[in-house]
């Protein structure tokens, strides 16, 4: 039972986190169980754990509905990610391997090749490869999972920047400078780009949407 809430769990979050599930919109238990073929337990417990994460909230003689992420909290995801993947850049500068440099880079070619052919999926696919790469070459366990447990949230703000035109190409580049830095072993300038692209990544977002930055 735990093992099939755990799963109706995940793919909950992942439809809330693409936006299938748009905020506002009720989540209905037996509807939910008749699409998810399951009994209404594990939907049930699946929501409770979404409510505990924020996604969900309870509304009286409502029921469950998607939550709404204001301004402000986007706002204050960007200025976290931006702290903790600088941190990232400058760990991995000092710490990568030749081999995972050698991956970083062929990954850095595939998310050209990803842009050229206008694959955005496949971008979306990369990018989060691009970024594990970085976590990972860092080598710190505990970096690595306060960033893996907003990556998520993260990406759902990034493919909406990904919407403003021009953007795309503007973030390829950044994502060249950091390699760059992290090749030149130069902590402090990796540090210096990543928060750059997350600064850059927060305006697109505010900008694509229509709303000024808080």
């Amino acid at each position: 039972m735990e093992k099939m809430r755990d799963n109706v769990y995940s793919r909950l979050r992942k439809a809330i986190l693409k936006g299938k599930f748009q905020p506002g919109d009720r989540l209905v238990e037996r509807k939910l169980a008749e699409k998810l073929n399951v009994s209404r337990t594990p939907i049930r417990e699946a929501i409770r754990m979404l409510e505990l994460e924020g996604l969900v909230s309870h509304i009286p003689r409502v029921g469950s509905v998607v939550s709404s992420i204001d301004a402000v909290e986007v706002h204050e995801i960007y200025r976290i990610r931006a702290v903790l993947e600088g941190l990232a850049a400058r760990m991995a500068a000092e710490r990568i391997k030749p081999e995972q440099l050698q991956q970083l880079t062929v990954t850095l070619q595939k998310i050209e090749q990803a842009i050229i052919d206008n694959k955005i999926d496949k971008l979306e696919e990369l990018h989060l490869d691009f970024n594990r790469l970085i976590y990972e070459s860092a080598e710190s366990t505990r970096l690595y999972n306060m960033i893996t447990s907003m990556v998520d949230f993260i990406n759902r703000f990034t493919m909406v920047g990904y919407t403003r035109p021009g953007r795309i190409a503007q973030a390829h580049k950044e994502h060249r400078l950091i390699v760059e830095a992290i090749k030149l072993r130069d902590g402090e300038l990796a540090e210096r780009v990543a928060r750059e692209h997350i600064e850059n990544s927060r305006y697109a977002y505010f900008k694509s949407i229509g709303e000024q930055e808080t």
